[in-house]
């Protein structure tokens, strides 16, 4: 019975895992769709500025700094998303839960043969 309950809890915890890997590419996807729709409309959305009467330098200037910007700050955003994924969640964490899981069960053993 045990056995069956330990299975299903690394089931979970795999499921788990397989949905939060999932939503970090699926992200990544995103961004690079929104990235090379953003390439191609970029002179459209200037142009749509300059149609508008809203031809400054200085705005024209910020309009096309913050359309590059966008998916970089994304990009930024997924690389510690993903860094935090698959290089520090797994190590550091799991090594503490286990010596976590070890003491508490080495504790339950020390107060079983006391009682």
């Amino acid at each position: 019975m045990e056995k069956k309950n330990a299975n299903a809890k690394k089931y979970e915890k795999a499921m788990h895992r397989v949905k939060t890997e999932r939503k970090f590419y699926l992200a990544i996807v995103r961004l690079l769709i929104f990235s090379i729709v953003l390439f191609f409309l970029n002179d459209s959305i200037l142009q749509m500025f300059i149609d508008r009467g809203l031809d400054n330098e200085h705005i024209l200037y910020w309009v096309n700094w913050s359309l590059w910007c966008t998916p970089v700050i994304i990009a930024i955003i997924l690389l510690i998303k993903g860094l935090w994924l698959f290089v520090f969640k797994n190590k550091p964490l799991r090594k503490w839960e286990e010596r976590r899981i070890k003491k508490i069960m080495k504790e339950e053993d020390s107060f079983e043969k006391y009682n």
